[in-house]
């Protein structure tokens, strides 16, 4: 697979483990993942956040290839 696949999915995937690791740390509930044997949370903004940020970096290797 090619480099417009990759990229955008590692983006994406980075993005939503940041955002989940820095909202475990500060604490932050809307970036928090939160598994317990009653009932799970999942905050969609990290998904999302992550999503957008890698339709951007699709966005920008497709540019950059075109002007190549």
């Amino acid at each position: 697979m090619n480099k417009s696949f990759w990229i955008p999915l590692l983006v994406s995937f980075g993005t939503m483990i940041v955002l989940y690791v820095i909202g475990f740390i500060g604490n932050i509930d809307i970036l928090i993942f939160n598994f317990s044997l009653s009932h799970t949370e999942i905050s969609l903004l990290p998904i999302g956040v992550g999503i957008i940020m890698g339709f951007i970096s699709e966005t920008i290797i497709k540019s950059k290839s075109h002007t190549n």
